[in-house]
Formats: structure tokens, C-alpha cells, sequence
């Protein structure tokens, strides 16, 4: 797998541990609608893109507010929780090394962009990256365009190319933009999902280092 000379980070759930502040999240947000809250084992077994597709699965009502005003209050929230996200533990570690093996590294998320590049610098990891990437809203509907966007821009060559990720979108993204792919289970979807795919899934950010160098 040293063939890679890119590498494509996911942010939310791959770089950046939030998986619990997703979690608490959208529970407030339950809360405040007399709905079910949701388990860390539930979230990670039904969170997916397009957002609306699992507000709806897990209870929100789209014919009584907007998928704006949901998203509105979702960063808002998401917000107040924010100081509980911590870079992955591990993640210091791999970015150095894959720098040091020479390989160019990128972020693309569906995470606003300037609330990504803030977060970035904020950690001081931004020297890491050749390119930060996020998207233009808040609704987090995806980023196979953002990708496509991304790959024009950067004139990488998507067989010199793997993206890392923690969601079955990211899998999709990857397809999309003709990148190979590698799955991390620490992150916002079941391990049993992300195997369902068929591609390489990872419980711990070191084990990358094996397949790329």
C-alpha cells in the first residue's frame, strides 16, 4: 500500500474524537422534543448522510420545523459541548510519521469550513496539511462535491490517493472520487457497518502506519 503519495483525512470521528459530543448533542436535542435519547451503540448503528435521513429515523418531524432551524440548533449546541472533543490521542503520531515518509496530507470533512480551519490551527496541527477542505453550510449534507471540488483544485491523482474515515459516507466519498479507502471504528459508525463494505477497517489510528508505509 506504499503506492499512496496522498492522504485524505476525515475530521469529526477520525482526527477529532467527538464521537461522545455527537452523542450528547443530539440527545439534547431529543431531549427538548420529549424524544428517546440515544445510546452511544445506537448513534454509531444509525448516524449517516444526509443528516436529514437520520434526524427523521431517529424521531424529528420535518413537517413541524426545518432542516435549517435543526442544523442552526445542532452547531449551537454542538458548540457549548465543544471544549469535550479532544484530538484523537493517537492522531499526533501518525500525522508526524506519515509527514516524515513524505506523504502529502489533507483534510476534507463536511464540517464548515472555517470552523474546520479554526479547529486545525486551534490544535496546531495545521502544519500537517497540504490543503484543508470543509464545507460551505451547516447541514452537513455530504462532501462528494466539496471532493470532486477538492481533487480539481489540488490536481491529486486519485490512484495515488486514500482517504481515512470513520463513516460509511466516507466510504462513498472515496468511491466517488476514486480514491481507495480505509475505515477507522473509534469514530461516529459500528465497526459491523463499516466491515459490510468490504474495504480495510482499522480500531486504532497506529494500525494505518502498517498499511501505508
Amino acid at each position: 500500500m506504499n503506492k499512496y503519495k496522498n492522504i485524505v483525512w476525515d475530521w469529526n470521528g477520525t482526527l477529532l474524537d467527538d464521537l461522545q459530543v455527537g452523542v450528547l448533542t443530539l440527545n439534547k436535542m431529543l431531549e427538548h422534543r420529549n424524544l428517546l435519547p440515544l445510546t452511544t451503540a445506537d448513534y454509531k448503528d444509525n448516524f449517516g448522510f444526509p443528516v436529514n435521513d437520520f434526524y427523521e429515523k431517529i424521531g424529528f418531524d420535518f413537517s413541524k420545523e426545518s432542516l435549517h432551524d435543526i442544523s442552526v440548533e445542532f452547531v449551537e449546541v454542538y458548540e457549548s459541548y465543544e471544549h469535550k472533543s479532544r484530538l484523537n490521542p493517537e492522531a499526533m503520531e501518525v500525522l508526524g510519521n506519515m509527514k516524515d515518509n513524505g506523504k502529502r496530507q489533507y483534510i476534507l470533512s463536511a464540517l464548515r469550513e472555517k470552523m474546520l480551519k479554526h479547529e486545525v490551527d486551534h490544535l496546531g496541527i495545521d502544519s500537517f496539511f497540504t490543503a484543508v477542505y470543509g464545507s460551505d453550510n451547516i447541514y452537513a449534507e455530504g462532501k462528494i462535491a466539496r471532493g470532486k471540488q477538492f481533487v480539481t483544485e489540488t490536481g491529486i491523482i486519485p490512484s495515488e490517493t486514500v482517504m481515512i474515515g470513520d463513516t460509511l459516507h466516507d466510504a462513498e466519498v472515496a468511491s466517488a472520487l476514486g480514491f481507495d479507502c480505509i475505515l477507522y471504528s473509534g469514530g461516529h459508525n459500528s465497526r459491523s457497518r463499516l466491515e459490510a463494505t468490504g474495504l480495510p477497517v482499522v480500531d486504532s489510528l497506529k494500525d494505518v502506519k502498517d498499511l501505508l508505509i
